[in-house]
């Protein structure tokens, strides 16, 4: 069996490490798959794409304007606002000319209000001065209310779906499509996510790349600095934190991997401004700067609220930052952020399948050198050219290594090459380097050679007389 197994033909090898990769894709053995992917696009956010590779574009265009525990103190009012107070924080908005405005809040209570037609006129104003200004509507509401206020929607405000995606209880990806509430539907019947919408509509300078499948949102680690000056960031055990969170990167990296809630940043990437100053019109540097010529979610971090959602980098989040990153991806990206799917000349390619093709060129090329190298070996014990116990051992060592990095390499090279072609993010290709790192290890077992040479002596083949 043994002098059969040097005889394994390169077709054989393939196969049997293809059929072994597809089985590791597809059928997704103990999590496997799902927990190295989201596991490493974590760890990738935090140390790598996060505070070194994400660029800036997106968070020098995205601002967002909270409401907070110290705003309702400040100004003495309680919560909730009626609608001439949120009248008003759109207004000091407004005077700052903001590329658009996103309104976070759910308006869909019929409760009186005398203060309503401030907020009905506050949109007209929008609509005068060529802001666009957008509201959020409600999605499953258990009453059959409206998706906004009649009075409000009476004024052709666009309305965007506000679904926030969480995959294991975090915000890791976002729709690309959504309801259409009073918008016109595509040919599918669904309407852009409320990201897209705003993308589309306030930066078309960026063509969109085809959006087939969902966002995979890169998180942005470098706190916005001007947030330090102002938030304070209480945790779940009433620990204060600051905003800073200089970490060195050895520190970071240990952290990440054994730590992962100490690394985290407390405050958010996205610049915020805080509304009681807004109300107060206060003379701000840092207001204007944040306001002047963004587009400005709109929203609100009170205690007891149930919009919030776990983040990689931050932890839990109102889900107006996810909003806001995922706009921020899109500026960033310039239209071609990274996805689930990859497209190819107008075809759209799922995750698996896309591995799947991503992996075949490492298993030929692993194949190739695999069986060139048995070949060689075979061809030095015909000719009597066998080496010492002692440099066989220290040799296959050596390649046993070298084996193992190339492998990784080779892997890595087409990862990477998906991400820059084709949008295809880190989690959509990571299992790609893992599973071709075990295909190398089952080459250096011999395991094809064994498996070919018991078969054929099965069959009873006799290895070729020397």
């Amino acid at each position: 069996m043994a002098a059969l197994g040097t005889r394994v033909p390169l077709w054989f090898v393939f196969l049997v490490l293809f059929g072994f990769a597809v089985f590791q894709i597809l059928m997704n053995p103990f999590g496997f798959s799902d927990m190295t992917q989201r596991y490493t696009q974590d760890i990738s956010n935090l140390l790598i794409t996060g505070p070194f590779v994400y660029g800036t574009a997106g968070h020098e265009q995205v601002s967002a304007a909270m409401i907070d525990e110290d705003t309702l103190h400040g100004l003495g009012m309680p919560w909730p606002w009626n609608y001439g107070a949120h009248a008003r924080a759109l207004d000091a908005l407004l005077a700052y000319h903001p590329k658009a405005v996103v309104v976070d809040f759910l308006f869909v209570d019929s409760r009186p209000d005398p203060t309503l037609p401030q907020l009905v006129e506050e949109i007209q104003r929008y609509r005068k001065a060529g802001v666009p200004l957008y509201f959020e509507g409600g999605t499953e509401l258990p009453y059959g209310e409206f998706p906004l206020r009649p009075e409000l929607a009476k004024t052709g405000v666009p309305i965007l779906d506000p679904t926030i995606l969480v995959y294991d209880g975090v915000a890791r990806q976002y729709p690309t499509t959504g309801s259409c509430f009073n918008q016109r539907p595509s040919a599918n019947g669904t309407c852009d996510s409320l990201a897209v919408k705003v993308f589309k509509d306030v930066f078309p300078q960026y063509p969109v790349a085809p959006l087939n499948g969902l966002i995979e949102l890169v998180w942005g680690t470098r706190t916005d600095a001007t947030n330090a000056k102002w938030m304070h960031v209480t945790d779940q055990s009433g620990v204060h934190h600051s905003c800073n969170n200089d970490i060195s990167f050895l520190r970071r990296i240990y952290l990440a991997f054994f730590d992962t809630s100490a690394v985290l940043a407390h405050c958010p990437y996205t610049g915020v401004i805080p509304v009681e100053t807004l109300m107060r019109g206060a003379d701000d540097a840092d207001v204007t700067r944040l306001a002047t010529n963004r587009v400005i979610f709109y929203g609100a971090s009170l205690e007891g609220a149930q919009d919030k959602s776990y983040t990689p980098v931050n932890g839990l989040m109102p889900n107006v930052f996810v909003h806001a990153m995922a706009l921020d991806n899109l500026v960033t990206f310039q239209g071609r952020p990274e996805q689930n799917v990859m497209t190819i000349w107008g075809y759209t390619i799922s995750n698996n399948p896309a591995q799947i093709m991503a992996i075949v060129p490492v298993i030929f090329i692993l194949s190739w050198i695999h069986t060139r190298r048995i070949r060689r070996k075979r061809a030095r014990a015909d000719h009597g050219g066998e080496r010492s116990a002692a440099a066989e051992y220290f040799l296959d060592k050596t390649v046993e290594t070298l084996w193992h990095y190339f492998a990784f390499a080779l892997a890595l090279g087409m990862g990477l090459l998906l991400a820059l072609l084709v949008g295809l993010s880190t989690a959509n290709w990571v299992e790609v380097v893992f599973v071709s790192v075990e295909l190398a290890a089952l080459l250096l077992l011999g395991a094809t050679e064994s498996v070919w040479g018991y078969v054929h002596h099965v069959a009873g083949g006799q290895p070729a007389a020397r």
